[in-house]
């Protein structure tokens, strides 16, 4: 007579004759053991054996041991003689066999069901690489874009006097934006090794303003720039470069969001709102810039995930996903925080909180110089 006991349950809770037993768990795909509390086993169905690499007749009264943990379903690894070894899920409950304590531990190989998870988890990664490739691409793409709208203007102004300020202005502009490819380099290797950024104390207004001319090249016709700068702005402490390609990449999605025509507003404002104050202190220690589009604006399914990488609403080739990441992830680094306001129809508002320069800050280090307007 077997009986069957649940862990943690001293009832008995069915019993049924050996026969019977064996007849339902002969043919069973599961492999089913039951062993003594010595750990010798007492009966073994093929299953069993098949998924041990061992006949059943090898196996009974063979000493495997006692099982350590029973209840749970638990994932074991079996080596198996002469073939490869098999990931077992494995649970084990008390029984009673003959009249005396046992263990029956049901076997369920499941190798085949991890060979197809890892399968699957090597095409994502691969399609993940294949995204950054493709986010590289696209944000070279608009450094480029960048490059040849500040050499037009370069060429205009030298064609109509080489010798004007404006000209020095425009290098000296072009050579600031090469730190862009380089901040871009160490924003891919900080996607892989979270290198640190570096902070300075940086004016916040200045970077915005030096941004301007070449935002508008950029753009497009179609898009006009308004700023709205508050005069009384302190300086922050922020990656210079990284924050140049966060506003980047917030002009050049909210562009796309207006389909080429619309009003991009770049607001800066020395407190928080308190509708926007999501931790306490945020107002007396965070500078707030706003970027507002007059495009088609994000329902909450997708303003659910607009900071997850890759993530994108643009078509195949238009988008990659990385922009908005890149964006949350200079905030954040920064201790700064990043809120979104959007609707359906009536446009997007991105909030970034970032942390004032403390006053050592400002006094132990240089300013950065001021860009040309």
């Amino acid at each position: 007579m077997i009986e069957v006991l649940e862990p943690d349950d001293d009832s008995r809770l069915a019993g049924i004759s050996q026969p019977s037993f064996r007849l339902l768990i002969e043919n069973t795909a599961d492999g089913v053991l039951v062993v003594d509390l010595s750990g010798s086993v007492l009966y073994a169905n093929p299953a069993a054996g098949q998924i041990l690499g061992h006949s059943r007749e090898d196996l009974l009264h063979v000493p495997l041991g006692r099982p350590m943990a029973w209840g749970e379903v638990t994932e074991i690894t079996v080596n198996r003689p002469g073939g490869r070894p098999a990931d077992v899920e494995m649970r084990v409950v008390e029984v009673t066999w003959d009249g005396k304590p046992a263990l029956l531990a049901s076997l369920r190989d499941v190798s085949a069901r991890r060979a197809l998870e890892e399968r699957q988890r090597q095409s994502q990664k691969l399609e993940a690489v294949g995204r950054l490739a493709a986010g590289i691409v696209h944000d070279f793409n608009n450094l480029i874009a960048v490059f040849e709208s500040g050499l037009r203007m370069l060429e205009k102004q030298l064609a109509k006097d080489p010798t004007h300020p404006t000209v020095a202005a425009l290098v000296e502009e072009m050579v600031k934006r090469t730190q862009n490819g380089s901040a871009l380099t160490h924003r891919l290797l900080a996607f892989s090794r979270q290198q640190p950024l570096s902070p300075q104390v940086t004016h916040l207004n200045e970077r915005i303003r030096s941004l301007t001319s070449m935002l508008e090249r950029t753009l497009g016709g179609g898009v006009r720039i308004r700023l709205d700068l508050a005069s009384d702005l302190d300086p922050v402490l922020v990656d210079p470069d990284q924050f140049d390609t966060a506003i980047l990449n917030l002009a050049v999605n909210a562009r796309d969001a207006m389909a080429g025509a619309g009003i991009l507003t770049i607001v800066t404002a020395r407190n928080v709102p308190k509708e926007l104050e999501m931790v306490d202190g945020l107002s007396d220690s965070f500078a707030r810039i706003t970027v507002t589009d007059t495009g088609c604006g994000m329902s909450k399914d997708v303003l659910a995930q607009v900071f997850e990488p890759f993530f994108t609403t643009k078509g195949e080739g238009e988008g990659t996903g990385l922009g908005l990441s890149q964006v949350y992830g200079f905030v954040n680094q920064s201790g700064g925080h990043v809120h979104v306001e959007s609707e359906v129809g009536a446009g997007t508002s991105i909030h970034l909180f970032l942390p004032y320069a403390q006053p050592d800050d400002v006094s132990g280090g240089k300013d950065p110089p001021v860009p040309p307007r």
